[in-house]
């Protein structure tokens, strides 16, 4: 996969924070990958902003529908912080698979893993406490307070600003000696 990489994503562009990339409702031909900075996933549902998900260093980003089956976007993809990308266009990336058939196979298998991940994060979203979903996303990326908006990683676990404020408290209360 690494050959991938370096040999598809030459196209390297530095971009602020808050950007869109791709805009829901948008088609895009481009599939970027994180050098440096941090991206999210979200959509609108009346006047409240969604965050679906959230992506840091060497992971690709794209509207997976838009980039491979020409549908329109159903997220907004945005820069959270400062990032430097790279990025693939459609043909530049279906040419290099037509090539290499056993890129294509790891691909697919990359995305498929990620469809999982995406489910799993659905199922726990439903069946988890927002007390734990936080416990857990503090345990597996313990800088991501440093790097996202508590707007942003409230809305990301499903949960208001206040509430994710009040299990700050409750976490750190319990941390503390007495």
């Amino acid at each position: 996969m690494k050959d991938f990489i370096n040999d598809l994503f030459v196209n390297e562009f530095s971009i602020p924070a808050k950007t869109l990339l791709i805009t829901e409702g948008s088609e895009t031909d481009k599939m970027f990958l994180i050098k440096r900075g941090s991206v999210r996933a979200w959509c609108k549902n009346k006047s409240k902003e969604i965050t679906t998900d959230l992506f840091f260093e060497n992971k690709l980003v794209t509207s997976v529908e838009s980039f491979l089956f020409n549908e329109k976007s159903i997220y907004n993809f945005e820069t959270v912080e400062a990032c430097e990308l790279c990025f693939v266009t459609k043909a530049e990336f279906d040419r290099y698979l037509s090539e290499k058939a056993d890129i294509k196979d790891k691909f697919y298998q990359a995305l498929i893993k990620r469809l999982i991940i995406h489910t799993r994060r659905t199922i726990q979203l439903l069946k988890i406490k927002p007390e734990d979903r936080y416990k857990e996303l503090i345990e597996l990326q313990p800088n991501i307070i440093n790097r996202i908006p508590l707007n942003i990683i409230a809305s990301y676990l499903g949960i208001t600003s206040v509430s994710l404020s009040r299990i700050r408290a409750r976490q750190e209360s319990i941390a503390e000696p007495l």
